[in-house]
């Protein structure tokens, strides 16, 4: 079960940085006046807490204690660099718990199995969403896009 405990207090610690990435984006981009985008990340974003709450309870009910460190949020100065940033975030999220979903596997651990299996597909929907904002962006422009999402 130890790896469990490292494996659930290092996704806190990742999915705390997460949070906070994706709570200055929405501020970022509310700032450059998309506040349709704004909200629509705000949306997106919505079930995060209970995302943490969810690994929290099952750190604790494996006799684990919650012990981490938040590490260092990676925000960008506008909207092409939030929305690249996160983006970034969502590859490296897919990857990770796809690692973790296969630790609890080989731990025999089913229940944090599923429990990261139904945080992956979150994640996916997320990460299909931004790299849609992304392309768009691309093909229209700032201006224009802008113009669209606010």
């Amino acid at each position: 079960m130890y790896k469990i405990h490292e494996l659930l207090n290092e996704m806190l610690a990742i999915y705390w940085s997460a949070s906070i990435q994706h709570r200055s984006h929405v501020a970022v981009i509310e700032a450059d006046g998309a506040s349709l985008l704004a909200s629509e990340m705000e949306s997106k974003i919505a079930d995060e807490p209970e995302t943490i709450v969810k690994l929290q309870n099952r750190l604790l009910d494996l006799g684990g204690q919650i012990s981490f460190t938040v590490k260092q949020p990676n925000i960008g100065k506008n909207l092409r660099e939030a929305l690249q940033n996160d983006y970034e975030l969502q590859k490296n999220a897919r990857v990770g718990l796809n690692a973790w979903a296969k630790i609890a596997s080989d731990e025999n651990d089913a229940t944090t199995r599923i429990l990261i299996e139904e945080i992956l597909a979150d994640e996916e929907e997320h990460l299909s969403w931004l790299e849609q904002e992304l392309n768009l962006l691309e093909k229209l422009g700032e201006p224009l896009y802008l113009s669209k999402r606010m």
